[in-house]
């Protein structure tokens, strides 16, 4: 709580010159002067100290590669702590996609135990929801997943295991869903 506490308050310390100088400019988002002249998009969600993961396109769809494995994460200097997580990463890297794309997952196991991927809050067929024994049979160590799916709502979401004591210890990550068209007012940066 403390260490999260802390980073919140620096973060809203170093953001807050940037906050009031714009509130000082016109509040009209017409005579803004950033607003000149620019195309609207969505504005990617920075976040500091996880990475992104990245994408290719395969047969129409967004293709991602997720590995569950043990990590190493140093919450403060001098200690390190055996987790879990994805991709060398406690969160795991953050996915990043639009309303109305069409995501694929693929999914390996690197842990000693069996384990799965629920995709939380995201309304997908329930093959893919990641519900060991009830949607899908836990994957195996060494074993891969194919999660397929098209995305039709907008919103932050996370996705995290479903195994026993797994999302405690770190398995988890944010899971970004883009508007099809951006929200207005537009956004200069998203943390």
């Amino acid at each position: 709580d403390f260490l999260a506490r802390a980073m919140g308050l620096s973060a809203g310390l170093a953001a807050a010159p940037r906050l009031l100088a714009a509130e000082k400019s016109t509040a009209s988002k017409d005579t803004h002067p950033r607003a000149a002249g620019r195309a609207r998009s969505n504005v990617l969600v920075e976040t500091p100290d996880v990475p992104q993961l990245p994408w290719r396109v395969v047969d129409g769809a967004k293709e991602f590669h997720l590995v569950a494995e043990p990590v190493k994460r140093r919450l403060i200097p001098g200690r390190e702590m055996q987790v879990w997580g994805y991709n060398g990463s406690c969160p795991g890297p953050t996915i990043q996609v639009n309303q109305g794309d069409r995501v694929r997952v693929v999914f390996e196991n690197k842990l000693p135990e069996s384990t799965s991927i629920h995709w939380h809050g995201l309304e997908i067929p329930v093959a893919m929801d990641g519900m060991p024994y009830i949607s899908q049979p836990p994957v195996a160590p060494g074993g891969k997943f194919v999660y397929e799916f098209t995305l039709n709502q907008a919103g932050t979401f996370f996705y995290h295991s479903h195994g026993a004591m797994q999302e405690m210890m770190g398995m988890i990550g944010m899971f970004v869903i883009h508007p099809a068209k951006p929200w207005a007012p537009q956004v200069d940066h998203d943390f």
